[in-house]
Formats: C-alpha cells, structure tokens, sequence
C-alpha cells in the first residue's frame, strides 16, 4: 500500500486534502472505513489531535494492483473560526482502515486552523 497527499482545495472558507491509498500488491485487497489520521512535525512529534471522523461509515472499497481510493482531511481558513492555527505539518501519518501499521506522507505545509480537523471514510478512486 502507498499513500499520498493531494493538493489543497479550498473554498467557501474549507480547505480539504484527498488522502489517496494505493494498492501497490499483487492481489487485491478491501478498506472500509475511515483511516487514523495525525500531522507530525519534522522531529515525529505530535501537532495538534488526531483527526476526527466526518460522514457516514461508507461502503466496502475494493482494490485492484494499482488502484486507489481516498479520504478527505477538512479544515477551515485561519480567521473562520476563533481558536487560532495549529503550526504546519511535515508529515502526515496514518493508518489505513484495518490496518495496524502507519504511513506516512509529507504534510505539505498542511496546517490546521479552528481546531477543526475531520477525516471521510474511503471512497472509491483518487479523490
């Protein structure tokens, strides 16, 4: 399984990431549910909380070799809400659903603001 970051896509005040998993084995293989999300900074340590979970707990996606699906990291613009922004990631780390081994992926920056951070369940595709 790889795992990757997509750009940011903002509007209306919402900044949201696609999370897209990738199955890089020879066999297919099933995710349901939503992965465990968390921003890092360069040293490992923790920024901010884990990712909260938004939307209903989705369907069964079914990986092909070389296909994808992805989650959806939601957060706001600085100044939406009052509680200020967290520092920018550098990585994010994450457990896909079922999985006990974490990914990671460079953060891009990612930075949270409003203390609002959610996570969707999978959806089929690379978001």
């Amino acid at each position: 399984m790889r795992m990757s970051l997509g750009r940011p896509d903002q509007g209306a005040g919402n900044i949201r990431y696609a999370l897209v998993f990738t199955n890089s084995g020879k066999q297919s293989c099933t995710l349901r549910g939503y992965p465990g999300v968390s921003l890092l900074a360069r040293d490992g340590q923790p920024v901010g909380r884990p990712a909260g979970r938004e939307g209903g707990a989705g369907r069964a996606v079914t990986l092909a070799p070389g296909a994808s699906a992805h989650a959806v990291l939601h957060t706001v613009n600085e100044g939406m809400k009052g509680s200020g922004c967290w520092k920018g990631a550098d990585l994010v780390q994450a457990y896909p659903p079922g999985s006990k081994e974490s990914m990671t992926t460079r953060g891009s920056g990612l930075r949270v603001c409003g203390n609002e951070f959610t996570v969707s369940t999978l959806s089929p595709a690379a978001g």
